[in-house]
């Protein structure tokens, strides 16, 4: 066969080649290079804030032991080690106002009248907030008071009968020992006022 004709047929052996090429099976091995580089196109940017490669979901089981310690607060939890979360402290109260009024309410006819002899259920269940919330418990101090107390109520406040309004309800802590904590609390200046401070006047 004359050259020419051997050059002809090879130019036409590698034109049906490249025409075929990309109906040819791809190999296992040019398969996975393909999909990583698709993952890897479709992965979002660090500059969005999203995580490239989120860390996969899992937690450990605690050790069948009594959970002794608290959680630390701003550590992660330690593996293993059961441990146990605090309770949030109580919001600071601002003001006893509110408090107090739900205890005068029921109370006012045994503070402010001597003929009646006990006070009723309702006033003494009137307590049970107090023990609940240890933040509103000084509020009570301005019931040792007298003086605050008696803005709440419709008659003039009877000081004598504070002390047997305490010991008829079975208040849990004694009257002398709320009294002597309330005069810590002064000192310290630690009892909630009974009402707001009043905004500053406006300048204009």
């Amino acid at each position: 066969m004359a050259p020419s004709n051997n050059r002809f047929l090879i130019l036409l052996l590698a034109a049906i080649i490249t025409m075929a090429a990309p109906n040819l099976p791809t190999s296992s091995a040019a398969i996975r290079a393909e999909a990583a580089a698709e993952h890897t196109a479709a992965a979002p940017s660090p500059a969005n804030g999203e995580v490239l490669h989120p860390e996969a979901k899992f937690s450990i089981p605690d050790l069948p032991i009594p959970a002794l310690l608290p959680c630390p607060p701003l550590f992660p939890k330690i593996p293993l080690i059961p441990c146990y979360k605090e309770p949030s402290p109580p919001p600071e109260i601002k003001e006893c106002r509110p408090s107090l009024e739900k205890l005068t309410r029921p109370c006012a006819g045994f503070l402010t009248n001597s003929s009646v002899f006990a006070p009723p259920t309702e006033c003494c269940a009137a307590f049970d907030p107090f023990y609940k919330d240890k933040a509103v418990l000084a509020c009570l101090c301005h019931l040792t008071n007298g003086d605050d107390i008696a803005r709440l109520l419709p008659a003039p406040l009877n000081l004598r009968r504070i002390v047997p309004l305490l010991i008829s309800c079975d208040f849990q802590i004694t009257p002398n020992a709320l009294s002597d904590a309330c005069d810590t609390l002064k000192k310290e200046d630690r009892i909630p006022p009974m009402d707001l401070p009043s905004p500053p006047p406006s300048a204009y």
